[in-house]
């Protein structure tokens, strides 16, 4: 596994790669505060060992730069358009399967909107946006979410919100997710919070519906940041007709039960890279 920069839209965007001479890729687009470190279970899974994968880090994240240009690129619109460009400069005209988790599933469906076609799409703890599927109306309240649209906050609250996003009781999870929010650029949070405020996002729903093949959409069951039912009734061609419901998982799924997360994930690239 090797560790390389590509520069677009004038920002420096650090990403993960390994497996860099396969034909077929999968990339990886983490949430809101973490980093690529957040898909360490999956990069380092046997079961993606034929596959390219690339793991990046978000502008103003780990150790990416911040954007030159934060009105326009901290914002779900504005960071798809960043990703889209990294992942066209990498790719080529090879296949490949996008996948992302919490704000990196809103990311990957507002690429959508750049008429990309990718072979298959993995949205993880998914918080996507459109018509009735409002975030007033899947958000679950009383939680610690506060300190992912809070420039700088208590590292408590950070803890706090890290016991809410992952039921691991892995204490290097836990300690790679408090570094990292506090590695995260100023002012990414609050340029964030802003445009989610002003409702400066896509019909996400709408973009979903129109992909050519089936997504596999993957939650933790005892989910604690949004309610993981919330799209059970969405028009939407999930894979296998299910939306993949993991117990033992909160919202960073793919970290609290990698090995059933990894399994389910494997099935579906396999299929997809048909």
């Amino acid at each position: 596994m090797q560790r390389k920069t590509i520069t677009v839209s004038n920002i420096k965007i650090s990403y993960l790669i390994k497996n860099e001479t396969a034909l077929n890729t999968i990339f990886f687009i983490h949430g809101n505060s973490i980093s690529s470190r957040t898909w360490m279970k999956q990069l380092e899974s046997p079961l993606f060992k034929d596959y390219r994968l690339i793991a990046f880090d978000l502008p103003a994240h780990g150790d990416s730069q911040a954007s030159p240009q934060p009105e326009d690129d901290y914002s779900m619109p504005g960071l798809a358009i960043v990703m889209t460009l990294a992942v066209a400069a990498l790719v080529g005209d090879s296949p490949y399967i996008l996948s992302g988790v919490s704000l990196g599933s809103n990311i990957v469906a507002e690429m959508l909107h750049f008429n990309i076609e990718p072979d298959g799409i993995v949205l993880a703890g998914t918080s996507v946006i459109g018509r009735k599927y409002t975030i007033d109306k899947f958000a679950k309240p009383d939680t610690h979410t506060f300190v992912a649209l809070t420039d700088q906050s208590k590292e408590d609250d950070v803890r706090t919100f890290a016991a809410q996003e992952m039921l691991t009781n892995n204490e290097n999870d836990v300690e790679e997710f408090v570094e990292d929010y506090y590695r995260v650029k100023f002012p990414f949070r609050s340029y964030l919070n802003s445009s989610i405020k002003q409702k400066h996002y896509s019909d996400e729903i709408l973009l979903l519906q129109h992909v050519k093949n089936p997504i596999l959409m993957i939650f933790g069951k005892d989910e604690q940041i949004v309610d993981p039912n919330y799209l059970d009734n969405a028009i939407l061609n999930i894979w296998n007709d299910h939306i993949i419901k993991i117990p033992g998982a909160s919202h960073l799924v793919n970290v609290d039960q990698p090995d059933a997360f990894n399994s389910v994930m494997a099935d579906y690239a396999e299929e997809m890279f048909k």
